[in-house]
This record gives C-alpha cells, sequence and structure tokens, in this order.
C-alpha cells in the first residue's frame, strides 16, 4: 500500500484528532489498515499506536511500539519524537508495575524536554514523577511534582493533561488527609473534562469524585457518578478504567452492605486488571478484596488477597502501602 504525502498528512491529521478525543480504539482501527512496516517506519505513526494501545491498557503492543518509535527517531535524529518515544516507555513501565525501569526514562526524559524547551513534555514527565512520589508513599512530593505539572501543562495549553494533574492533585490531597482540597481538585478535573468533551477524561474525573464522596460517605452520589464513568469506558472498551470503577463500585456495595455483592465485583475487576497487566489498578482490588472477604469472615481467603496485594505493592516499589496491609495478615 502506498500514499502520498498529501494523504499520509491528513491520515495524521485525523489521527491526532482523534487521539486529542480520547477515541483510541479508533485510532488504531485506522492505523490496522497501515502495512505494519509502513508504521514501523514512521515515527508519528508508532507514536500514536504506543499511545493508543497503552491508553487501552495493552501494554506489550504499547512497548512494541514506543520502542519501535525510539530506535527510528534516533536514527534520524528527531529529538521531540525520541522525547514522547521514552516518556511513553516510561508510563508503559510504570503500568505494568516496573518503577525502577520507569524512574530512569522519565529522568532521561526530563532533561531532553529541559533541553528542547517542550514545556508540554516536562508537565508529562514531572505529573508521572509525582505518580512514582506518591506510590513510595510520599504525599508531599508527589504534590510539588503534580504542581509543577499543572503548571507547564497551562502554559502549554494542553486540557488533557490539566485534567489528569487535576485528578492526581486529588489523589495526593486524600492520601494526606484533606479530604476538602481534595474534593476541589477532583471537581477542577471533572469540570475541565466536561469542557473538553471526552468520555475517557470524564470517566477519569468522575471516578476519582466519587471516590471522594464515598469516603465522606455519600454513596448515593457516589453511586451515580460511577454509573456515568463506567457507561463512558465501555462505550470506549477501556478495561482498565472499567476495572477501577468496578473496585469503586464494589465500595458502594460494601457501604450498602450488600458484602457478598462486593466480593463478586472485586473479583470480576481482578480478572480484568489482572488480563491488562495493570500492576497498580490490581493491587488496590486485592487490598479492597481482602477487606471485603474478611467482613465476610472468610479469613483464608482474606488472607490470600492480602499476600498478593501486599507482592504487587512491593514490585511498585510502594513499601507503605505494603506495609499497611502486612500488619493485617495474622
Amino acid at each position: 500500500m502506498t500514499t502520498s504525502l498529501a494523504d499520509e498528512s491528513a491520515l495524521l491529521a485525523e489521527l491526532r484528532g482523534l487521539a486529542e478525543q480520547g477515541r483510541h480504539r479508533e485510532v488504531l482501527g485506522r492505523l490496522e489498515r497501515l502495512p505494519p512496516e509502513a508504521i514501523a517506519s514512521r515515527t508519528p505513526f508508532a507514536l500514536l499506536a504506543a499511545e493508543a494501545h497503552g491508553r487501552l491498557g495493552a501494554h506489550r503492543d504499547a512497548e512494541r511500539w514506543a520502542q519501535a518509535a525510539l530506535a527510528v527517531a534516533r536514527g534520524r535524529g528527531e529529538r521531540h519524537a525520541e522525547l514522547r518515544a521514552r516518556n511513553y516507555q516510561g508510563a508503559i513501565a510504570l503500568e505494568r508495575g516496573e518503577v525502577d525501569r520507569a524512574e530512569p526514562h522519565f529522568a532521561a526524559a526530563l532533561d531532553l524536554a529541559r533541553t528542547l524547551g517542550d514545556h508540554a513534555a516536562q508537565a508529562r514527565c514531572f505529573n508521572n514523577l509525582g505518580i512514582i512520589a506518591n506510590l513510595r508513599g510520599d504525599s508531599g512530593a508527589a504534590l510539588a511534582s503534580y504542581q509543577l505539572a499543572l503548571a507547564a501543562y497551562q502554559q502549554a495549553g494542553l486540557v488533557r493533561g490539566m485534567v489528569e494533574t487535576h485528578h492526581n492533585i486529588g489523589i495526593s490531597w486524600r492520601d494526606m488527609g484533606d479530604l476538602r482540597r481534595a474534593l476541589m481538585a477532583a471537581g477542577d478535573a471533572v469540570r475541565l473534562a466536561d469542557q473538553f468533551g471526552d468520555w475517557s477524561l470524564a470517566a477519569l474525573a468522575l471516578a476519582g469524585r466519587a471516590e471522594l464522596h464515598l469516603l465522606l460517605g455519600d454513596v448515593a452520589l457516589a453511586a451515580a457518578e460511577l454509573g456515568r464513568a463506567e457507561a463512558a469506558y465501555l462505550r470506549l472498551q477501556h478495561p482498565v478504567g472499567l476495572a477501577e470503577v468496578w473496585r469503586l463500585e464494589a465500595g458502594v456495595a460494601k457501604a450498602q452492605g450488600d458484602v457478598a455483592g462486593a466480593v463478586a465485583t472485586l473479583r470480576r475487576a481482578a480478572d480484568l486488571a489482572g488480563q491488562q497487566g495493570s500492576a497498580h489498578t490490581l493491587a488496590e482490588i486485592e487490598r479492597d478484596l481482602g477487606s471485603a472477604l474478611a467482613a465476610l469472615g472468610d479469613d483464608a481467603a482474606a488472607r490470600a488477597a492480602r499476600e498478593r496485594a501486599v507482592g504487587l505493592y512491593r514490585r511498585l516499589g510502594a513499601a507503605k502501602a505494603a506495609a499497611e496491609i502486612a500488619a493485617l495478615i495474622p
């Protein structure tokens, strides 16, 4: 299959528009019409393939395309493409739970972003380094990284990054016990996502705010927002996001007294997250499953779930979370 430069430019513009709207399944559908060698030899297409697979939880495919993009970018001296590929490699490693492998990618990407004066890339690096700090239990350092990321995203005018960073800021305030500030950050994420009109962003933001409503005891509001998030993730065929929503819906069921229903939902979520290789999502599901099974009086199964959670958190470098769960195991 051959395409003219004009056709290729038009296709690239279309794919970038779809990706910006969070329509990653459609991006892959359009790329599948191209020969694999055509994608692998063009860094913009390979980067789009890496991003789309990564957003949808297909981490092996995402890593394959990120490596292909990095090789071509280095060979051709395409520094900005090299930067994006390094950042993607870090993000993929992080999602798979390979934190020690992810951090050098982000550090190298941040140095290159500063050299190139790329504010958007710097923002992504700060955001990802914040996630690593949060996993390691240092919420203050995570918050500082997120605030740097937010400023850089605002300077670059990237709404998607602003939404994701407000969401992460909310997580840090939540972990620091300040639910009022957490709810404000989550509200900013929902507002911006709604303005942007992106289903995947809206689902992420709604799920984050729903978790805070659940912690504050507003179970009905949490359930309503999770219903909207679930519908969006189902529409987008987004398994990792769906597994996270199911985890939170199990929390709603448990709060309503349906502990057996919560256990069933958590097991379904664990199966889905395990298939996608999303280590952090699976760790949180196993942690909650252990708590629900203990509430049912199934001590052996609760112990097994908690041991799995401890193993996953240790793999993520989340020593504090692992220790907190290990302390519950008799």
